[in-house]
């Protein structure tokens, strides 16, 4: 088997690597942009972690597209592969999973159902008046190598050595230069292992995505008139198990940030159920209405040394309906 933690020794992740370390203040609410985010939180200065801590490796692909109001067509924004390899303390796992962007997909609701966002993109905000801290210490594993249609590259190494005394530690990846082709396959490995840690078929994109009856692309103008009214149609995708995501984003009458969030099955069609569309205020005062569209696929994959590992691939859509 492969030996990814390894560096410099017999030992694996945990006793061997080298290691950063960052202290997660656990918050009382917290509200981030998406799966893999950058807003981490509030650190405080670390102390040990416990002698029954647990690891969790976590990588995401995400493939981000966005149509604008224009009528243009959706265009791939950019595609960024992250990766975190964490050993925390079990009584805090339910923040660790929150910061490495697992915790919205923990907490789908029912198929076909709909419930309130927790997390709403343009919030990003933490509250700092939870008293308590656990300890996270984000592992330094050597280099890891990201391939995909018929390229290569290097995740970028991000390194935070107690920076301003709130943070340190090691991720990997960001923006990534490979290209994003439905269909192609991706995989990852450590620089020294010759066989990769998984390999992981990446879904469709959105360009069928019809709204209310009009394209994406043709720009989704007039979608409540006469009356309420969301329903999206698609081309299901069944090479393998996966999960839609339809999340709605707008700005109260209060003039904070909004949103629900759905689980559609992948059928082809969704409905926003009438008891999720009442949310919604009426349409003069329905400010920024954005709506995300999303398909997850997860995969587990065995590493030598660490608990638990992850790899996550999502595909988005983002646009607004006037």
């Amino acid at each position: 088997s492969t030996r990814p933690c390894q560096v410099g020794g017999p030992d694996p992740i945990l006793s061997g690597v080298r290691k950063g370390a960052a202290t997660l203040l656990v918050l009382g609410s917290i509200a981030v942009g998406a799966a893999g985010c950058d807003d981490l939180g509030l650190f405080s200065p670390r102390t040990d972690v416990g002698s029954d801590s647990r690891t969790l490796g976590v990588v995401t692909f995400q493939a981000l597209s966005t149509a604008d109001s224009q009528g243009l067509a959706p265009a791939l924004d950019r595609l960024t592969i992250e990766a975190r390899f964490v050993r925390y303390d079990p009584p805090f796992e339910v923040e660790v999973r929150e910061v490495l962007g697992l915790a919205d997909l923990d907490g789908l609701p029912t198929v076909d159902g709909c419930a309130t966002a927790l997390r709403v993109p343009a919030a990003s905000t933490v509250s700092p008046t939870a008293p308590t801290t656990a300890d996270v210490e984000f592992l330094d594993v050597g280099r890891i190598l990201a391939r995909g249609a018929g390229f290569e590259e290097p995740l970028a190494v991000r390194t935070f050595p107690d920076l301003l005394d709130v943070m340190s530690g090691v991720t990997y990846g960001g923006t990534s230069a490979l290209p994003f082709r439905p269909g192609s396959r991706y995989d990852v490995r450590g620089e020294a292992d010759r066989s990769p840690w998984f390999s992981i078929g990446a879904p469709p994109g959105w360009d069928d995505l019809r709204v209310g009856g009009a394209a994406v692309r043709d720009g989704l103008f007039g979608i409540f008139d006469p009356e309420p009214r969301l329903d999206l149609r698609w081309i299901p995708w069944t090479d393998r198990a996966s999960d839609v995501i339809v999340s709605l984003f707008w700005t109260g009458v209060d003039g904070s940030p909004r949103g629900l969030v759905c689980h559609p099955a992948d059928d082809g069609e969704f409905v926003l159920p009438t008891d999720a569309l009442v949310q919604l205020p009426p349409v003069p005062d329905l400010a920024g209405l954005t709506l995300r569209v999303e398909r997850v696929t997860r995969l587990s994959f065995p590493l030598d040394g660490v608990d638990e590992s992850e790899a996550v691939f999502r595909v988005s859509l983002t646009t607004p309906i006037r």
